[in-house]
């Protein structure tokens, strides 16, 4: 069975010599190879092979995770190695939680948030456990690291940062202390020269200061975090935004008003700084960059491809086959042994090895950024389908309430329909009609995340008439429900600070928000009664 790789450019039939021992690729100009090229499909195809056959073989829940997590990827969500994944990960959340296993948690908690929007949303109590467990796990510095050290681990802090980000990317409340936290660790513990240290020394101050056994894989590790943390905070969008003045950005071409994530306005990170700092660890980069270092060349590779991914996005480039990337797959498909797997001189074992290298070759964060960043939610198909849609101007594409109306009528009936890009093209009238209708939806519909699918669209089209009914969300019994209605008050008020906001949900903070949003509408609208209760 073929599986759907990104194919963006144009194919090219390459002959590939191979002499006893040895494996050459001619020398291609780098924009002739591309991610569509016949080898990088054949080599994915070779590693996903290579697990039907060994993956039994990793014992590790974390390890378990990660192949499932490389076949949703890979676009097989009904994959068995999947669903092995999914019972060891919940296996692993009925036992007691392990100071030390950050790598764990964070993995599995990347891997629940790119299950199908159905199978995540019966999962959402595991992935808030999850996040929680991370919540935990952090040391009061704002790094991850292992217990019997008072340091920050960067590569520990990189897992986590990612499985927080990951929830945050699927709709679940992540906490802003903690991003806050690790955001102003990271840059406590950024060296002199941009790099990082594999366990971060703290100077307690924002002087740099040097850092021990620093190398490309911490140093993409720590800013690859940085770029999660600034867009966490909403600050990619504002630098994406700012560039989309500029007619030649192809930004500009794709991004429409409102689209992309939405972040948390925080008020105890230099955002400024941040910004610097993300400079010069992106000159550090430049200075010591390889693509296949000795230590630990493939997990090195996964975490390169998320930060070059957040870097090339952020400065205005969309073309997935930039040198360093190009660079890589060439450098991946001259590495793989002949039963498809690949594996470093070190103990994270060929199957960990083999997820790794393939997630890059799979584009992994691509396709997520794209989504993120470019005002969509890639919820199946290709990523080449996700961006033929990019090109089609999406802001063009507008809808009629029949149109609507069936979408509409697809979420009431419990299937998984996305409201993100619908755009309604028509007259005063029947924007009253979609307004109405979600407003049904808000109070009949059973599926929480239908709800907040309609409490995010609601929102958008910021009618203040709303407010009661969106008030009266935050009793909803659902944790994710009560966020996206915290959430879309926030939106409409243009409120960014106050109870609640941290992603709590006890009875306690509930009482606080909705006494709070009470007497914020009262300011503005005397004559309503709101309904009084917890």
């Amino acid at each position: 069975m073929k599986i759907a790789v990104p194919r963006v450019g144009r194919f090219l039939a390459v002959v590939v010599f191979v002499m006893p021992g040895t494996l050459w690729l001619p020398d291609a100009p780098a924009e002739e190879f591309t991610f569509a090229s016949p080898e990088v499909e054949a080599a994915v195809e070779k590693a996903l092979d290579y697990f039907e056959k060994h993956a039994g073989n990793e014992p590790r829940p974390g390890g378990k995770a990660l192949v499932g997590l490389t076949f949703l990827k890979a676009r097989r969500p009904d994959h068995p190695a999947v669903q092995a994944a999914l019972a060891a990960t919940l296996r692993q959340l009925t036992q007691p939680v392990i100071q030390d296993d950050v790598y764990t948690v964070g993995l599995m908690l990347v891997f629940l948030c790119e299950l199908p929007p159905d199978e995540r949303e019966r999962q959402a109590e595991s992935i808030d456990q999850l996040v929680e467990q991370l919540r935990r796990m952090q040391k009061p510095h704002g790094g991850w690291g292992y217990s019997h050290l008072e340091t920050g681990d960067t590569s520990m802090t990189q897992m986590a940062v990612l499985g927080l980000w990951s929830a945050d990317a699927a709709g679940h409340g992540t906490p802003l202390e903690c991003w806050e936290n690790v955001a102003n660790w990271l840059l406590r513990t950024q060296a002199p020269d941009g790099g990082f240290g594999y366990q971060g020394k703290d100077p307690g101050s924002f002087t740099p200061v040097a850092q021990d056994q620093t190398n490309q894989s911490m140093c993409v590790a720590g800013s690859g975090c940085l770029y999660m943390c600034a867009d966490f905070f909403g600050l990619l969008e504002e630098k994406l935004d700012a560039g989309s003045e500029d007619a030649d950005n192809p930004l500009k071409k794709v991004k429409k008003p409102g689209a992309g994530h939405k972040g948390r306005e925080t008020t105890r990170v230099d955002t400024k700084l941040l910004w610097e700092r993300i400079g010069k660890a992106n000159q550090h980069m430049d200075a010591i960059y390889t693509i296949h270092p000795d230590f630990h060349p493939y997990y090195y590779l996964y975490a390169l491809e998320r930060y070059q991914t957040f870097k090339d996005f952020s400065d205005g480039r969309r073309d997935p086959d930039t040198p360093r990337f190009v660079e890589g797959a060439k450098s991946l498909i001259s590495h793989q042994e002949a039963d498809g797997h690949w594996e470093s001189p070190h103990p994270t074992g060929a199957v960990v090895d083999t997820c790794f290298a393939t997630l890059f070759l799979l584009r992994s964060m691509r396709q997520k950024i794209v989504a993120r960043l470019g005002g969509g939610v890639l919820e199946g198909g290709t990523l080449a389908e996700l961006e033929r849609k990019e090109r089609n101007a999406r802001g063009n594409r507008h809808q009629s309430l029949n149109e609507i109306q069936i979408l509409l009528d697809g979420l009431a009936a419990g299937h998984s329909v996305n409201l993100s890009d619908v755009q309604l093209a028509g007259d005063d009238h029947d924007f009253g009609e979609f307004r109405s209708r979600l407003r049904e939806l808000l109070a009949d519909a059973k599926s929480p995340g239908a709800k907040r699918m309609v409490l995010r669209k609601l929102a958008e089209l910021h009618n203040l008439d709303d407010v009661p009914l969106v008030i009266e969300a935050l009793r909803d019994p659902s944790p994710d429900v009560y966020r996206a209605a915290n959430d879309a008050l926030r939106f409409l008020s243009r409120k960014f600070s106050g109870p609640g906001f941290h992603g709590e949900d006890d009875i306690a903070t509930r009482k606080q928000v909705v006494a709070y949003w009470k007497k914020w509408y009262r300011s503005l609208r005397r004559e309503y009664e709101l309904a009084e209760g917890p």
